[in-house]
């Protein structure tokens, strides 16, 4: 039995550009619907960086379980062939470490003055990004995550994944700061880029994988891989 449904509980569109590169690849038909949560901003602090980004992801996948208790899925027209049971939940969090205080964070600027601010103190030097990305699957299906669920409501179970990769910025001169600002492609972006936007001239993922620093865990991208083969 397979997934036939996805709900990607987030209003990030490098998110939903990942996962439909990822649905094309694997040729398989699926009814992918990306909207956010009704509460989708979320901001614990915690001793460190992992747990601070573990703990938002899993707020947001209780957020969503209750959703689909209250019938989300369904006013999202994913009871296909009257059912929910091949349906699958995404939700994911990623913060950008501010590379001054490694426990603290860079979240999304407010205007271009807190966009410059951000990238000037990212100019020239390595910071981690962190993503958690939970996936939730309804009981029924036979999955083997090797692993046990974090969050279990009702017919739901929630896994997790955390991770980071290291990425490195080259000195951005004013010219190039420039370029990003009016690029707008900070907006909505923590840390003020977007690696797969105008920054991919001048950033490199040094350690870990490319998509954790997108967005979604790239162990967590693997597991869907799997389960797509299903």
């Amino acid at each position: 039995m397979g997934i036939n449904g996805i709900w990607l509980a987030s209003a990030s569109e490098r998110r939903a550009i990942l996962l439909e590169e990822l649905i094309c690849e694997e040729k398989i038909k699926i009814k992918f619907v990306n909207t956010p949560l009704i509460e989708d901003e979320i901001e614990p602090k915690k001793t460190t960086l992992k747990e601070t980004v573990f703990s938002i992801a899993k707020m947001k996948m209780k957020s969503a379980l209750l959703e689909i208790s209250l019938g989300r899925l369904e006013k999202l027209e994913l009871n296909i062939d009257g059912n929910l049971e091949n349906t699958l939940t995404l939700v994911s969090d990623t913060l950008v470490e501010d590379p001054d205080s490694f426990e603290q964070v860079f979240g999304k600027p407010s205007d271009k003055l807190e966009a410059v601010s951000m990238l000037k103190r990212l100019s020239g030097r390595k910071h981690k990004v962190w993503s958690s990305t939970g996936i939730i699957v309804h009981k029924s299906l036979e999955f083997q995550f090797k692993k046990t669920p974090e969050i279990e409501f009702g017919d739901w179970h929630g896994y997790f994944w955390t991770e980071y990769s290291t990425v490195e910025i080259k000195d951005l001169s004013d010219e190039i700061l420039f370029e990003l600002i009016e690029s707008n492609s900070w907006e909505g972006k923590a840390g003020a880029y977007d690696l797969d936007g105008p920054m991919s001239k001048y950033a490199e993922v040094k350690n870990g994988e490319k998509f954790t620093v997108l967005g979604i865990a790239s162990s967590a991208l693997e597991v869907l891989k799997q389960i797509f083969k299903i």
